[in-house]
């Protein structure tokens, strides 16, 4: 007879991975895009603020070189956590 918590352990949480990792891609995504979106309406700096600041300016570099590395940061924190992903299904595959 197993307890609640190894059961937890061995049968719901392995099974659940998959989807508990593709909610935090997921949400990790809306979060950069949430970030900027606050920058916009109420910040005196950021990435947000330099996109809106270079955009009323007409500084095209300034804006596609903040849009960049926006860019950079999401897929950044995407990648961690499909890295994190992996190395996690690995462990509860060999189990």
């Amino acid at each position: 007879m197993m307890s609640r918590l190894k059961f937890f352990l061995k049968v719901r949480l392995p099974f659940a991975l998959p989807y508990i990792f593709s909610g935090l891609r997921i949400g990790v995504t809306f979060a950069v895009i949430g970030v900027v979106l606050g920058e916009f309406i109420t910040s005196q700096a950021g990435l947000g603020y330099i996109i809106l600041f270079s955009a009323n300016n007409f500084e095209t570099a300034l804006l596609l070189a903040a849009i960049l590395l926006l860019c950079g940061v999401g897929i950044v924190l995407f990648a961690f956590f499909l890295a994190l992903e992996a190395v996690v299904m690995r462990v509860y595959d060999s189990r």
